[in-house]
């Protein structure tokens, strides 16, 4: 791998995980506003995603097919994705209920990052959220363990089948989140600033709509790849 794609992707992954102890430590010991620090969040962490997805598709190194940097991006999005279901998602199932109690606590401004100006939802026990919750969770498990299996056999079909699966689980679950806010007039978002609507509510989980298609194209060539291989073999 070029040493640029390296430290691309060490800032990258540097911004997504320290990016919310980093706001945290700003507000509880510097006492840094809430709210500017949860957009810096939001900014930081969007900023970091879309710079390790990009990295794939710089033009460095040795010469690489389209289908390999497809696969690459996929499989990072896949790992970052599933991570998210695994510790943020899935600490908000376990804890919502000390969460929303607890709006001033430093361990909870993980989520209340988010829930400040984002969705207010992640605040309440609203059952369609902790629905959405519940498939998210399930889907990264689903998805981590069909992501070990690959590691394990890369040319098996089934693992391959789990994560187009999973794509598809994640077009339903985003495209009702949204969709659920929006018919509503967005009463869980903070309307009047640009980050915590533009950003922080569609762009960054827009994310989840966009990937999940390249998911999708990726698994169907890895399929149409592993057909022609049997054939060969036949």
């Amino acid at each position: 791998m070029h040493p640029i794609v390296v430290l691309a992707r060490s800032l990258a992954v540097l911004a997504l995980m320290a990016s919310l102890p980093a706001a945290g430590v700003a507000v509880f010991v510097f006492g840094a506003d809430r709210n500017a620090a949860g957009d810096s969040v939001t900014l930081v962490f969007f900023g970091g995603l879309l710079l390790l997805l990009s990295t794939p598709w710089w033009r460095v190194g040795a010469p690489r097919s389209r289908a390999a940097r497809l696969r690459e991006m996929v499989l990072l999005w896949c790992v970052v994705s599933f991570s998210i279901h695994l510790t943020w998602e899935l600490g908000w199932l376990l804890l919502r209920d000390t969460i929303r109690e607890s709006p001033d606590a430093v361990w909870s401004y993980a989520w209340w990052a988010y829930i400040d100006g984002g969705d207010a939802r992640y605040a309440t026990n609203d059952s369609t959220l902790v629905a959405m919750e519940m498939l998210s969770v399930a889907n990264g498990v689903a998805g981590a363990t069909a992501l070990l299996f690959r590691q394990a056999r890369p040319r098996a079909i089934v693992p391959t089948l789990v994560l187009m699966a999973t794509a598809v689980v994640h077009l339903y679950s985003t495209f009702l989140y949204f969709a659920t806010e929006v018919l509503d007039g967005y009463p869980n978002v903070d309307t009047t600033s640009g980050v915590d609507l533009v950003i922080k509510f569609w762009l960054l989980n827009g994310v989840w709509l966009v990937m999940p298609f390249c998911v999708l194209a990726w698994g169907r060539k890895q399929l149409r790849e592993g057909a022609s291989t049997s054939a060969d073999r036949a």
